[in-house]
């Protein structure tokens, strides 16, 4: 697609929205920085400019074949719903790097409530393992395991805004097994605990936890530091 084609990047968009396990190529003439990250946000698998090399097709067609077999070992989810809106043209060049590294965050947002390998986000972003964790940790400052917590974390923060929601609920949707453990985890990465936290949200309350301390606590590159809604 060339952008900005506003007709086709609203497709795109519904489309994911309606068919959230459908994985979806994203190639186009006009690269910027805004449109790579809402192309992610929005749910494509890869992200390719034109022209594109045989070898970045190839590489991309192995990505979109290993999403599809993981999508089927996994339960159905829900509809997503995509409010990103579509970016101003804004021309840049995302380093390479980057945009490999990409479907590492893709799927980890989508799979944060699972156990994840290491050893399975790097076959995606076609690196070796030892690549992809030297790779992650130089271009955003902390490890991929890290990311994983700190993602989890994010997300219990989002979830403990629910007063029907209880610690254990909240460990529980994020991927943790032991609810004391993730309550250690939550203290650690946010300074409070999980019951601090949520009383935050009680009427009358004077804590005042916002998304910017959230992003500067758990020291999440802003790029790394977007809630799930999968």
């Amino acid at each position: 697609m060339d952008y900005p084609d506003q007709d086709a990047l609203d497709l795109l968009r519904k489309t994911k929205a309606q068919f959230p396990s459908i994985p979806i190529l994203m190639l186009t003439t006009q690269h910027s920085e805004a449109l790579a990250v809402w192309a992610f946000r929005a749910g494509v698998i890869d992200y390719l400019v034109k022209p594109v090399s045989r070898t970045d097709l190839n590489r991309s067609l192995r990505i979109l074949n290993k999403v599809v077999s993981c999508h089927r070992t996994q339960r159905s989810r829900s509809v997503l719903q995509i409010s990103i809106p579509i970016p101003a043209e804004i021309p840049f060049t995302v380093q390479k790097s980057d945009v490999r590294l990409l479907p590492a965050i893709y799927y980890v947002r989508r799979n944060f409530r699972y156990k994840i390998k290491s050893e399975v986000v790097a076959d995606l972003c076609d690196m070796s393992p030892f690549r992809f964790s030297r790779s992650f940790h130089e271009t955003y400052g902390i490890t991929f395991q890290d990311f994983v917590i700190r993602h989890r974390i994010l997300e219990a923060c989002r979830l403990l805004k629910n007063p029907n929601m209880n610690i254990t609920d909240v460990a529980y949707a994020i991927g943790f097994n032991d609810a004391s453990y993730f309550s250690r985890t939550f203290r650690r990465c946010i300074g409070v605990a999980p019951s601090v936290y949520s009383s935050q949200f009680e009427e009358g309350s004077d804590w005042d936890f916002d998304a910017e301390f959230l992003r500067t606590r758990l020291k999440l590159p802003s790029e790394l530091a977007t809630e799930s809604r999968a």
